[in-house]
């Protein structure tokens, strides 16, 4: 039992003192440079974004391209199936 109160203790204070750090450099409001800092960041973002969407838009031709020539190859297979089994009768 006091080997739980002690390593319970030990927990806390190891999550506490990180903790009270961190509470106490916050400030009520960013500076100017952190200000930019997060525009900089939410441009980054969009343009990320947008890029996202424009690959999006090119993987989802490049599948229906695939599709198309898949199709067209197993047309093909078919066709020559065909032609081998009306040659070989």
């Amino acid at each position: 039992m006091r080997k739980t109160h002690r390593a319970i203790s030990l927990l806390l204070a190891i999550l506490l003192v990180p903790g009270i750090l961190v509470m106490s450099s916050c400030s009520s409001s960013p500076s100017e440079e952190e200000m930019a800092q997060l525009n900089t960041l939410k441009e980054e973002y969009a343009a990320l974004q947008n890029e996202m969407a424009t690959l999006n838009q090119e993987k989802g031709a490049l599948e229906k391209e695939l599709a198309e020539k898949e199709a067209m190859l197993k047309k093909c297979n078919d066709d020559q199936a065909t032609v081998r089994t009306r040659l070989g009768k």
